[in-house]
């Protein structure tokens, strides 16, 4: 609460009562101890530095007023010399007297300030109602009515219409892995001088630093916005000269508004609001490198410009999402789209069919947005040779989405229709499924080309084969704890067991195929339409696909099963804890012939700090008969978590000794 313009005095005051106990203190202190000193101890404690300057500065004082009082000091050998006590018991009684004249003084002034400026009323009214006798009805009377006045005073305090805006790094624990303490420090010291850069710029009223992020409060919700808008728009160029780790920032804005009881000597973190905490949920629940804001607050924005619909609510308020991607323009457009048509005319070949693009196919409207159906086109996430993945919007309900576009190849027109009939069965089956672990598919549909696409949920995160990647390389890099891979193990096989309970069989389970989130969940993609579309029949019968990650009766052309994705599964497991592939080979024929003839070879010979039981595990699940193999993926998945749970925090992966770290 602000100080009048006369307060000052009472500062003052304040300021000299304080320094006159802690001076009485200090003097009752010494002299306790000089008298203590009188009783037998030993001689060195003379020699402290403490006990000398008390005799310093003390015996010249006691040697005075002893003389006053008739009184020898220092006293003679065989006495105790009760002076320091004395002198101890009176400096005490200086000192209440003197805090009590203090009080006095203040409470004057108190009373002389109100009305002019001076004291706030609820101030005034505690000061009158201590000390007052309650031994009449009449004084407690009078004590409930000024207790209402001072309740109604405090109900009726200013509330100031305030915006709060949350800003986050996503994953900065997981960023910090494997990085030197110079290039934390450095790069986080810089991203927080970037944001109180952007603070200041914009006004901010009130900035308050977590260990998760920060909270900061604006009289002006444009002024918000706009820092928010700021620092997402600066991620780009400080990953590019400030950032000295291997990832790059990603951070996700809150926001919210209302009236809050804040005043000016308000500490931020100390402020307890449900505006403040709506903040906070907007922040957590946004999209990476995006600013989120509830559709009150959204309403009261002035340029609502850049801001959609999300199809998610928080704290019972409909979320609106703005993404610092700018939107491409015709010409951008018309660049890729040159650059597609060459690769479609690469990949196609002739056919009876229509052009099939390789792209977004649909032309550019007005608004120079690219499209796939009715989706917007956000991005490119990658492109193989079987099709591309786009990341996009559905404008109707404002939902960020993965769509995976898929190339037929050169193939007649009646192959075509039987390759829809099988993706659109399968894909239905795969929609059906919701699961966490499981990559959600939300739409199947054909473009104006009649090239089949699947829309699917948008992760935030990488694949594990590119999570592994700086192990297959040998090229040094964050390690996650053998707890940490377990728990992504133990997420694969639930969402497995989940799939195979409803005759799902992936077919196709590889690194590329499992998603790792920001957060580390782990989440399986491409279900039930993996035999369709990575792997297809040439013309000359032969299974072309991912060879190193298929199962013996795969590759034979025997009949596949739940316990198949459970081989596939342990081939992944042996690269997650080994850095090596298991069947690892120069031509499909060669790899083809270890998965059905080799064993590989075991962990603990690669790494003897990993756990047997783990050796096991992966051995059981790599066994060339079904039958052999664990005959569930809850099984599977039983085990991996028994394992889990004996295994410490936080220890990082041991390094195999002659095979890539």
């Amino acid at each position: 609460m602000a100080d009048s313009p006369k307060s000052p005095i009472l500062k003052l005051v304040r300021a000299v009562q304080t320094l006159v106990g802690w001076a009485l203190t200090l003097v009752i202190g010494g002299q306790l101890v000089l008298f203590g000193l009188q009783f037998a101890h030993a001689p060195k404690l003379d020699t402290w530095i403490v006990v000398v300057n008390l005799h310093r500065y003390g015996d010249p004082v006691l040697t005075e007023i002893g003389s006053w009082a008739g009184v020898i000091w220092p006293p003679p050998p065989l006495t105790w010399g009760f002076l320091p006590l004395v002198v101890a018991l009176l400096t005490w009684l200086l000192k209440v007297m003197a805090e009590s004249g203090f009080q006095k003084l203040q409470d004057a002034l108190g009373a002389s300030l109100e009305g002019k400026g001076g004291e706030k009323k609820e101030d005034t009214l505690i000061s009158q109602l201590q000390g007052r006798p309650l031994d009449s009805k009449r004084s407690r009377e009078d004590l409930l009515k000024r207790y209402r006045e001072l309740e109604s005073a405090l109900k009726t305090s200013t509330r100031k219409r305030c915006a709060f805006l949350s800003v986050d790094v996503v994953g900065s624990t997981k960023m910090k892995q494997g990085e030197t303490e110079t290039a934390i420090a450095a790069t986080f010291q810089a991203y927080e001088e970037l944001l109180n850069r952007v603070f200041e710029e914009h006004g901010a009223w009130k900035v308050a630093w977590t260990p998760d992020g920060v909270m900061v409060c604006f009289l002006q919700l444009d002024l918000a916005v706009a820092a928010g808008q700021t620092v997402l728009r600066n991620l780009k160029e400080f990953n590019a000269t400030e950032n000295k780790l291997r990832t790059s920032f990603r951070v996700r804005c809150g926001l919210n508004e209302g009236e809050v009881a804040i005043y000016e000597d308000s500490k931020l973190e100390k402020v307890a609001d449900h505006v403040i905490d709506v903040a906070g949920h907007m922040q957590k629940q946004a999209a990476a490198n995006t600013l989120w804001v509830g559709k009150d607050t959204y309403d009261s924005l002035v340029d609502k410009s850049g801001f959609i619909a999300t199809n998610q609510t928080v704290d019972d308020l409909k979320a609106y999402e703005w993404n610092p991607e700018p939107r491409r323009s015709k010409q951008m457009v018309t660049v890729e789209e040159t650059a597609a048509a060459a690769f479609r005319k690469t990949l196609s070949g002739p056919s009876k069919s229509s052009p099939s693009p390789s792209g977004p196919t649909s032309t550019p409207v007005d608004d120079g947005v690219q499209r796939i159906g009715r989706y917007e086109v956000l991005g490119e996430l990658g492109r193989g040779a079987m099709g591309a993945v786009y990341r996009a919007r559905d404008p109707q309900i404002g939902r960020t989405v993965a769509i995976k576009m898929i190339l037929m190849g050169n193939q007649t027109e009646d192959e075509i229709e039987q390759f829809k009939q099988r993706f659109y069965r399968e894909a239905q089956t795969a929609g059906q499924m919701s699961h966490p672990g499981i990559v959600t598919i939300y739409d199947v549909n054909e473009d104006e080309f009649g090239q089949p696409y699947l829309v699917m949920e948008f992760i935030e995160g990488t694949t594990l084969d590119k999570l592994l990647a700086p192990q297959t390389a040998g090229k040094p890099g964050p390690r996650r704890s053998v707890r940490d891979s377990l728990d992504i193990a133990v997420q694969v096989a639930d969402a497995l067991d989940f799939a195979h309970r409803r005759n799902v069989i992936h077919r196709d389970i590889k690194p590329a195929n499992i998603l790792v989130t920001t957060e580390g969940k782990a989440k399986i993609a491409d279900f039930g339409i993996a035999k369709q579309v990575g792997t297809q029949m040439t013309h000359t019968g032969l299974l072309v696909g991912t060879p190193a990650f298929m199962s013996p009766e795969q590759i034979t052309g025997g009949r596949v099963d739940n316990r198949s994705d459970i081989f596939a599964f342990g081939i992944v497991l042996y690269w997650i804890f080994s850095g090596t592939k298991p069947f690892a080979g120069q031509a499909i024929t060669e790899v083809a012939y270890k998965v059905v003839h080799s064993t590989p070879t075991p962990l603990r010979q690669l790494n003897a700090d990993l756990p047997a039981e783990l050796d096991d595990i992966i051995g059981r699940c790599l066994a060339k008969k079904p039958e052999e193999r664990y005959q569930s993926a809850r099984d599977l998945m039983i085990e991996l978590d028994a394992l889990r749970s004996r295994m410490p925090l936080g220890a990082p992966m041991p390094a195999a000794s002659g095979s890539p770290a």
